[in-house]
C-alpha cells in the first residue's frame, strides 16, 4: 500500500459548474493528449466501467477503471486492470464560493512499478488530468462570462 493525499487544490469555478463540465461532452476530449480509445463497458447506477489507453512513460497502455460519481461531492475510482490494477482513490469536491476545492486521497498499487515509482507516476497522471480539466473549465468560464 502506497498511501497518498493531495489537499487544497482549487479550480476557479463553482462546484456546480465543475460538475456540469465533468458530466459534459467536453470532459473526455480534454484528456486526448494523454488518453484515447475510451469505451464504456458497463454502467450500473452511478458506477461506470471504462476501458481506455493512456500514455505512460512514452507508450500507450490499456487500463480498465471503475468510477462511481456522487455529484456534486465525490468520485470514487478503482483501477481494475492495467499497470495500476488495485489502485483506489477518492476525489472530494468542496464548494468555496465561486471556487471549488479538490482533495484527493488514495492508495497506489502496481505489479509493474516499484512502490515509490508507481506513486510518482500515478500522481503525475492525476496532475496532468487536473491541468487538462482546468484549461477547459477556464475556457468554458471565459465563454460564459463573455
Amino acid at each position: 500500500m502506497v498511501y497518498f493525499e493531495d489537499t487544497g487544490t482549487m479550480i476557479d469555478a463553482p462546484v456546480g459548474f465543475v460538475w456540469d463540465y465533468l458530466e459534459s461532452e467536453h470532459h473526455g476530449p480534454a484528456h486526448s493528449k494523454s488518453a484515447r480509445n475510451f469505451h464504456v463497458k458497463e454502467t450500473v447506477g452511478p458506477t461506470a466501467l471504462v476501458s481506455a489507453e493512456r500514455l505512460l512513460k512514452g507508450k500507450w497502455s490499456t487500463f480498465v477503471s471503475k468510477s462511481s460519481d456522487f455529484a456534486p461531492f465525490c468520485v470514487c475510482n478503482e483501477e481494475v486492470e492495467g499497470d495500476f490494477a488495485g489502485t483506489k482513490f477518492v476525489l472530494l469536491y468542496r464548494p468555496r464560493g465561486n471556487r471549488t476545492q479538490i482533495d484527493v486521497y488514495g492508495d497506489v498499487q502496481s505489479s509493474v512499478f516499484e512502490p515509490d515509482e508507481a506513486k510518482e507516476i500515478f500522481l503525475k497522471l492525476l496532475e496532468n488530468a487536473y491541468l487538462d480539466d482546468v484549461a477547459v473549465i477556464t475556457e468554458l468560464r471565459r465563454k460564459e462570462t463573455g
